[in-house]
């Protein structure tokens, strides 16, 4: 995430898991529902694409890196976080993959696709385009960045992200926003979905959720762009 570092945050590594699963109500709760949805719906837009190499920017403690590793075994992956705590963390789930807490480290250029999964609104709003131009110079030609992110106009999303440590001082961004700084840094908007519309209470309506991506109540979106 640039040189810019979220304040305190590596105070936050050891208990990242714990304080998130208190910020969500007990009736939201599904453990890795929520990383697991992210990953199929990565996986959907790809299709048959095949994938040499993949970043997880932003990877955290590695709660994705597993998973994406199941879903693309053929992929070299690579993970980056601008806490070292996380990254050392994060080795525990990594296997194979290459983690840095150095941007300067990963290949200019380097890769087919890149997860960025709730990073954004921990970034200043001043230094927002400069890493989205980071994430442009990091892609291959036709490389795609899938680019996850709270959705500010759902009130249980609102709810959790002003209980969460971690996401104390953090900025929400609105959709519009995402999309205007990938047309500011010069990436093409592929595709766009608000996400994660039903509880598990209500898990049986959860086929019909790729239906409904133009909805603005989803949990959260995704704005998939290409360079």
């Amino acid at each position: 995430m640039s040189d810019v570092t979220p304040p305190d945050f590596d105070r936050y590594a050891s208990r990242y898991e714990a304080d998130l699963r208190q910020s969500i109500p007990s009736i939201l709760a599904e453990d890795e529902y929520f990383t697991e949805y992210k990953i199929r719906y990565v996986a959907r837009r790809i299709g048959n694409r095949e994938l040499t190499r993949c970043l997880d920017f932003g990877c955290g403690v590695g709660l994705s890196l597993g998973l994406l590793r199941q879903r693309f075994p053929t992929a070299e992956f690579w993970g980056y976080d601008v806490s070292s705590q996380s990254v050392d963390l994060a080795r525990e789930r990594a296997g194979t993959s290459s983690l840095t807490s150095n941007l300067d480290d990963l290949p200019v250029s380097g890769f087919d696709m890149i997860f960025a999964a709730n990073v954004f609104h921990h970034i200043p709003r001043a230094a927002r385009e400069d890493v989205l131009a980071r994430c442009k110079q990091l892609l291959r030609n036709s490389g795609v960045l899938f680019l996850f992110e709270h959705n500010p106009l759902n009130p249980v999303t609102r709810l959790v992200f002003e209980r969460c440590p971690y996401d104390e001082g953090a900025v929400m961004l609105h959709r519009r926003e995402v999309c205007r700084l990938a047309e500011t840094v010069g990436l093409q908007i592929v595709h766009s979905d608000y996400t994660l519309f039903f509880p598990r209470q209500l898990a049986f309506l959860r086929p019909m959720e790729p239906i409904l991506g133009w909805l603005p109540i989803g949990a959260q979106y995704c704005v998939e762009m290409a360079k």
